[in-house]
């Protein structure tokens, strides 16, 4: 594993967030698992682009957990199940963003950190 490879923390951070976002867009409205896909790619501006095969188990691990309800509608003759935030759906999104906004800061207080020790080392070097 290589910690320097921007591209796993990337991957990281990406499957972190889908469930979120998931979660978020949902919050907008009911809707079926391919719209939800989409939908998140629009609202993240493609840095969360979950594929329908991580969107429906996580719909799934939702619904068992009662976070969704989802049912049965027919659009353009074919059957497609939509979903639909419940309460406690409601209540882990405003858990997850509080935790979410937690996490920003601490990233952000280690960046201004990290800054601050750079400009230390450029001042000593020159």
């Amino acid at each position: 594993m290589d910690y320097t490879d921007r591209g796993y923390w990337s991957g990281i951070i990406k499957m972190s967030l889908s469930k979120f976002f998931v979660l978020c867009v949902l919050h907008e409205k009911p809707m079926h698992g391919y719209e939800v896909v989409q939908a998140v790619e629009r609202t993240t501006k493609g840095c969360c682009s979950p594929t329908e095969g991580t969107v429906y188990p996580m719909l799934n691990e939702f619904e068992a957990g009662g976070y969704v309800t989802s049912h049965g509608e027919v659009v353009q003759g074919r059957e497609r199940k939509v979903y639909t935030l419940t309460e406690r759906g409601r209540e882990a999104f405003r858990t997850a963003v509080g935790s979410w906004l937690e996490a920003t800061d601490c990233i952000l207080a280690g960046k201004a950190a990290a800054e601050v020790a750079r400009r230390r080392r450029g001042k000593a070097a020159g």
